[in-house]
């Protein structure tokens, strides 16, 4: 028993550490298709874009305002962003789309990185973007 509390103390420290190194910016996009974020579907909706800082690693949250569903998506390569992504000077996400299966891909805050996702391996296909943009705070 004490060795169950003692590791649920750790797991709550460590999940304390995490959450007081989230960023304060937290960006919003309008997705209006169905896509996978690190093997979840998620639905079309407004998403809620958060970046989360550790030691060693940019992980990133991304929620549904609607149905509150999220998930937390790790990085694996930083990257220079598209030159027509820098140039137009506003954050995106992409998606690489194959059959009407979309996956998120890539995100840009407006940073000198770009981040980009594991996705499934599907074939060669179309690639989309949306914009981001600044979410309000909320009150609380």
């Amino acid at each position: 028993m004490k060795r169950q509390i003692l590791h649920s103390m750790f797991a709550a420290a460590a999940l304390l550490a995490v959450a007081g190194s989230a960023s304060a910016q937290m960006l919003k996009a309008e997705i209006p298709f169905a896509f996978r974020a690190n093997n979840t579907l998620m639905q079309p909706g407004s998403y809620e874009v958060t970046g989360i800082r550790t030691s060693n690693a940019v992980m990133y949250s991304l929620r549904n305002v609607d149905t509150h569903q999220a998930v937390l998506l790790s990085t694996y390569v930083a990257k220079d962003p598209g030159k027509d992504w820098v140039k137009s000077g506003t954050a995106k996400v992409g998606f690489a789309c194959t059959d009407n299966r979309c996956a998120l891909s890539e995100l840009w805050t407006g940073g000198a990185s770009a981040y980009g996702f594991f996705v499934p391996k599907r074939g060669s296909g179309e690639t989309r973007e949306i914009a981001l943009s600044p979410s309000p705070n909320k009150a609380d």
